[in-house]
């Protein structure tokens, strides 16, 4: 069932999948087709995925909203679902997750895909170039499972490869930031809203960031025991590194996804590069929802080869077309995740 590593079924789809998001421009019936595609691809390569989609009594989808979904949680599982036999997985990423609870794995044949998402994603959706680049995760190799650490590192090594990581060890360091304050040159700081919260209070006083500069912050604060909405994070932004609300990018993933969603301030919507669409489902009717209705989100990545391009979330939105959605937030019920609260947990051992 298993492709082998250079199947032509897989470089066929691997090659795709890669021309797909290198396109401009491309139609909802070109994403239809190749989502189609990809389902067969996943149904015949991915043992778990075939026997659920066989006790759906699923075999054959006419377009991409009738791709089955798997829930995130199912990424828990050992094994999780993959099309890819255990010797040719050369990376894996890993959910959060405190001492004993278990961690979702996504598992890549190589990054090269995931890495063309980020930064095709990065320019299509319209976020600036990073310059002079402070970044507030760890670095890769502390954290070779973190598909954040990973996705930090792809946009320095393209766009800042002198940019220096603010976290080592799990100790934070602001020195080389507030060193660069000298230079008056515009700062790109990027991290996790978690990881924001720590700089704050570290600094011995705030900071005035020079004139262009701009953050991305990513990540909740769920089973960190820290709640803030984004207007006060937004504001603590203003008060110790004087950038407002119009200079902050928000970026929406999670480990079982290869691609992002981004926003920029206060009260807009979430956007997907085109191999992305999402649908919000009724928690009571499990149908999708008008524009401007909330429910649960469910996302389809097509970058998403190696494993199934269609989760359902545990976060509730509101929709308003199939590239973009409101994030309201994570289903109260839900477990404890995210990135940002692995390491505000290795900031405060």
């Amino acid at each position: 069932m298993h492709n082998s590593s250079n199947s032509p079924t897989y470089l066929k789809t691997l090659a795709e999948v890669e021309s797909f998001i290198l396109q401009t421009g491309p139609t909802d019936s070109d994403f239809n087709a190749l989502a189609l595609r990809l389902f067969h691809y996943q149904l015949g390569n991915n043992p778990g995925y075939s026997n659920f989609c066989k006790a759906l009594d699923i075999h054959q989808i006419n377009c991409w909203q009738e791709v089955p979904t798997l829930t995130t949680d199912v990424f828990k599982c050992q094994p999780p679902p993959s099309c890819l036999t255990a010797n040719l997985v050369q990376s894996t990423f890993m959910t959060s997750g405190t001492t004993g609870e278990e961690r979702g794995q996504h598992h890549f044949r190589n990054t090269q895909l995931y890495d063309l998402s980020i930064l095709t994603a990065w320019q299509q959706l319209g976020l600036p170039q990073p310059t002079n680049l402070f970044i507030l995760t760890p670095p890769p190799e502390q954290t070779p499972h973190s598909s954040l650490s990973h996705m930090m590192e792809t946009l320095r090594q393209t766009h800042c490869p002198e940019a220096c990581y603010l976290i080592n060890n799990g100790k934070l360091d602001p020195a080389p930031l507030l060193q660069a304050l000298t230079s008056d040159q515009p700062i790109s700081l990027l991290g996790t809203a978690l990881a924001f919260l720590n700089l704050f209070e570290t600094l011995p006083a705030p900071i005035q960031l020079p004139a262009g500069s701009w953050a991305m912050e990513t990540g909740g604060y769920k089973g960190s025991g820290r709640t803030l909405s984004k207007v006060e994070l937004y504001a603590e932004f203003e008060k110790m590194l004087r950038i407002s609300s119009e200079q902050i990018w928000n970026e929406y993933s999670m480990t079982e996804l290869s691609s992002q969603f981004y926003t920029r301030g206060i009260g807009r919507a979430h956007h997907a590069p085109h191999w992305m669409k999402v649908q919000v489902l009724d928690p009571e009717t499990d149908q999708a929802v008008a524009p401007g209705e909330m429910g649960y989100l469910v996302i389809h990545d097509l970058a998403n080869i190696d494993s199934v391009s269609a989760l359902r979330t545990q976060d509730l939105a509101i929709y308003h077309d199939s590239h973009s959605f409101t994030l309201v937030g994570r289903d109260p019920s839900a477990l404890p995740r995210g990135c940002s609260r692995s390491i505000d947990e290795a900031l405060n051992q």
